[in-house]
């Protein structure tokens, strides 16, 4: 087992990516959220329907849309760029075990099984007990995040 974690160890310093830290990636998640958040309280201003809890119902198209912009927002940009917005507001980047570009299949595997990480924070405790910090969705679709390095040195 240290083979592999000083083999890993070594081949994450020789790519230029360093494992991302839990803080970081709950950080990229929640700035994930509150665009969500907000693209949804403007569209709801617009075609919602106020509800008692001070947010907004949809229904139809303005739901249809809603579901649309959460998959641009999570698998889909991960499937193209390898990052969400709030990954790349952190320096984030989602990459297979071998630290190559990942696929929309792995995005979308990690995604759904997103769903089982946020209940009872299983995803928290599971990356916590886990030296790369991954998560189910991470385990199950053998991809990675990590942080990318900026140069110590400025080139000017």
């Amino acid at each position: 087992m240290t083979e592999i974690t000083t083999e890993k160890q070594i081949e994450t310093q020789n790519s230029g990516f360093e494992i991302a830290k839990k803080r970081y990636r709950i950080g990229a998640f929640l700035i994930d959220f509150f665009i969500y958040w907000l693209i949804g309280m403007i569209i709801g201003l617009f075609f919602g329907t106020p509800n008692d809890e001070g947010g907004f119902s949809f229904n139809g198209l303005p739901a249809f849309g809603m579901f649309l912009i959460g998959f641009f927002l999570w698998p889909i940009s991960e499937g193209i760029w390898g990052q969400t917005i709030g990954k790349r507001f952190l320096d984030l980047k989602v990459v297979t075990n071998e630290f190559k570009p990942i696929g929309i299949g792995q995005a979308f595997g990690r995604f759904f099984l997103g769903f089982i990480d946020y209940i009872f924070l299983i995803g928290l405790i599971i990356a916590a007990n886990n030296k790369q910090n991954k998560r189910i969705g991470d385990l199950a679709a053998n991809t990675i995040v990590v942080r990318t390095k900026k140069p110590t040195h400025n080139n000017v």
